[in-house]
């Protein structure tokens, strides 16, 4: 962690001498300066893996503050017919959208895999107590087989990149894919999808790992997952379809062995 913030600093330091000139700096301005210089150096970090939630909070706060301010001068513009401030209070806006659309990105998307993460599931799939499913679809648990071998054996830096490879293929399904925890992936099917229709998506994917080798230095290495899938409907316990989508993950797991 050490290292990783002398990092963040000697970042910080060329961003601070990249933005002098500028009269105003956006958060995703600063942002993407940071990316570039970060890249620049080989370094592979990102300002978001150390934005805390109290952070994100503050942010988020001001920004709706701002917005409430902008919503209330559109109203005395319009009001006024003053056609020249609604303008200028419009871009105001526009530009504050960008901002929120960057703090969204940060709040949902997992740094590594950038998949969704599980705060994404809760507030997309769940009522506000989280023990309700909001709406209909198919719930699919994958979970990599002997993914601590592969950690052990190949370093966590292979383990990281087979985590990327996984989830950019279960992303081709075209079903909405979720970083459930470690090396575990939910993925979110509409109902406007079949179990049948799911099953053989997600059992295409399966069987490309079977023929498809990993390579670390002059060694080669297979991966697979194993995975069980539960429909759910409006207002389904979440806990009953999450266990059941983990028994059917469990037993296929069992059968691969």
């Amino acid at each position: 962690m050490k290292h990783l913030h002398q990092q963040h600093i000697n970042i910080t330091k060329k961003v601070k001498q990249t933005i002098e000139t500028y009269p105003v700096v956006f958060p995703a301005q600063y942002s993407q300066l940071y990316t570039e210089i970060a890249k620049a150096h080989q370094i592979e970090l990102n300002p978001e893996e150390l934005v805390s939630p109290e952070m994100l909070d503050e942010k988020m706060v001001r920004h709706l503050v701002s917005l409430c301010e902008y919503g209330d001068r559109a109203l005395h513009a319009m009001k006024t017919n003053n056609a020249l401030k609604l303008q200028e209070v419009i871009k105001e806006m526009e530009k504050l959208q960008s901002e929120m659309h960057h703090l969204k990105k940060i709040v949902y998307e997992d740094p590594l895999t950038k998949t969704y993460n599980r705060k994404w599931f809760d507030d997309t799939y769940l009522n506000h107590t989280k023990d309700k499913f909001t709406q209909s679809g198919i719930l699919v648990v994958a979970d990599l087989n002997k993914f601590k071998i592969i950690n052990d054996t190949y370093g966590h830096v292979i383990g990281d990149k087979v985590l990327k490879h996984i989830a950019k293929k279960l992303q081709e399904s075209k079903g909405e894919v979720i970083r459930y925890g470690g090396d575990e992936f939910v993925i979110i099917f509409s109902s406007d999808y079949s179990q049948k229709q799911v099953n053989d998506l997600i059992d295409n994917i399966a069987h490309y790992y079977g023929r498809t080798a990993f390579k670390s230095d002059e060694e080669e290495f297979k991966i697979g997952f194993s995975y069980g899938l539960e429909p759910f409907t409006k207002d389904t316990l979440y806990e009953e379809v999450i266990k059941a989508a983990d028994n059917a993950m469990y037993a296929h797991k069992r059968e691969k062995k």
